[in-house]
């Protein structure tokens, strides 16, 4: 059994004590399996670190009468200048175990192929998941401390984790941390919520689920929503991360789209997170879950753009690498042909085009036109920058088919002007999907005009691309300006 006694954790800040756990207490017997459910930051991760012995508690402590595992899906225990391989040995060493069947094993379990080989300090975070994973399975423990492992790797690679813990271990106590309520669901008896610092027991999930949206500020739908405005692609996508977290739909729909993950419904997953997407298209998280989704269906091209749109949009090329190289050597492809471009804090029109971005673009410049999903992923192999792919959007016929009237006036030189509206107070700012769209683009552009484009109703018969222009939208960009003047120098092409 473990028992927990009025355990308290303290942290040390230049604003002084910050204390993440208060007066914490419960046991666990063996074979229970405690699910615990918290925000971002409520001192879940902490707790388990303080059950394993990876830190020590302010007050109160630990006692165990079984053997306890470190965190899975963490990576602090290892040493970062040895190898994937040497850690192994390492801990073969101290649990006094066969080096060469424990190497055997975590090769083939955690897929790090050559990467086993190399120093831990080059893992990304997922990598040192995979091995963590890996070499806990190795050693038997009476209780396993399961620190968010459903975040790590593909459906696939899920499935054999769950299979090794839950089903060939389904004898030991478990203690799970997660803000992952199916996954707490699925697999635990008990349930808790960590909020405050403070611990409080449920022995019904639904019940504990229920408390927890709460914690999160789901349960208040009819609140009013705070909304903050983009006025740049880096605040955009800084943005949606935050955004995403407090959008009650956002959130119910992912939750429904991991559960049908993990059913194998892939087709119906990929569909729920794209359609969650369609309310915050820059959370880079998501686009892996699409990627892997698709993917899992036999989607191959377009499990490709997902995850090239994750890396776009700040996902570190190291947790996608693996499976973007798979999939290009499927379509027989050398992935060195067509390197993964990763973002870049620069000027939008500098940076590397994500999905978003393309149907962003694409509907302004095209109006109902779309790419298909090979050309969605032939640009993000080719293009380099949102310049580029905008100036190759300006260039295709489709454009000149959308805004004649607009074109007529440009050759010109006396394209219409939009007066702006009155700024507004941005938090009670209830705006069109439309005027939401207008937002983007022109956060994409890095121009001003965003308070007006969402105080902007508009409808379907409204040339949002004469809009921005007349707002500035793309002025610096200069493989775009560049586009534009070829109408000029060819006239004829218009009207």
């Amino acid at each position: 059994m473990i028992t927990i006694e009025n355990l308290h954790k303290t942290y040390p800040t230049r604003f002084g004590e910050k204390e993440v756990l208060s007066d914490v207490n419960f046991e666990l017997r063996k074979g229970e399996k405690l699910g615990i459910l918290g925000r971002n930051g409520a001192g879940k991760s902490t707790l388990i670190r303080l059950i394993s012995g990876a830190e020590f508690p302010t007050k109160g402590r630990v006692r165990a009468d079984m053997s306890v595992s470190w965190p899975l899906a963490f990576g602090g225990a290892f040493q970062e200048n040895l190898t994937g391989v040497d850690n192994v040995r390492f801990i073969s060493r101290i649990y006094a175990q066969d080096f060469e069947s424990n190497l055997a094993f975590v090769e083939e379990f955690s897929e790090l192929g050559a990467y086993l080989r190399e120093e831990v300090r080059t893992y990304s975070s997922g990598m040192r998941a995979r091995l963590a994973f890996a070499i806990s399975m190795i050693t038997e423990f009476d209780c396993f401390l399961i620190d968010e492992i459903s975040a790590v790797g593909d459906a696939r690679f899920h499935d054999r984790c769950n299979y090794e813990l839950f089903e060939k271990r389904n004898d030991r106590a478990m203690v799970i941390v997660s803000h992952d309520p199916s996954y707490i669901s699925d697999h635990c008896d008990r349930f808790a919520i960590l909020n405050d610092g403070r611990m409080t027991f449920y022995s019904d999930f639904d019940e504990a689920y229920g408390l927890f949206r709460n914690t999160m500020g789901l349960a208040q739908a009819n609140a009013p929503e705070k909304r903050e405005i983009p006025k740049s692609r880096k605040q955009l996508i800084e943005y949606t991360h935050t955004a995403a977290m407090r959008d009650e739909l956002f959130q119910a729909t992912v939750f429904e789209a991991d559960i049908k993950g993990k059913a194998k419904e892939w087709e119906r997953a990929e569909a729920l997170y794209r359609e969650a997407l369609e309310r915050q298209p820059y959370q880079r998280s998501y686009w892996v879950q699409v990627a892997h989704m698709a993917k899992e269906a036999g989607y191959i091209v377009r499990a490709e753009s997902a995850y090239r749109t994750a890396c776009a949009l700040g996902e570190p090329l190291a947790e996608v690498e693996m499976f973007v190289e798979d999939l290009m050597q499927r379509q027989n492809l050398d992935p060195t042909d067509f390197p993964i471009q990763a973002y870049i804090a620069a000027a939008a029109f500098k940076q590397p085009p994500a999905n978003p971005d393309i149907e962003l673009l694409c509907d302004l410049c095209w109006g109902n036109a779309r790419f298909s999903d090979d050309e969605t992923c032939d640009a993000m192999r080719h293009v380099v920058c949102l310049d580029e792919l905008l100036s190759k959007i300006i260039a295709d016929p489709r454009f000149e088919a959308a805004h004649k009237d607009w074109l007529g006036h440009y050759v010109k030189g006396e394209a219409p002007t939009a007066p702006l509206p009155e700024p507004i107070d941005p938090q009670g700012a209830q705006a069109s999907v439309s005027s939401r769209n207008l937002v983007s683009v022109l956060a994409l552009s890095d121009r001003a005009g965003v308070q007006a484009a969402m105080a902007t109703e508009l409808d379907a018969s409204d040339d949002r691309w004469a809009l921005v222009q007349s707002w500035g939208g793309f002025g610096d960009w200069p493989q775009t300006v560049q586009a534009l003047k070829q109408f000029k120098n060819e006239p004829a092409a218009v009207g």
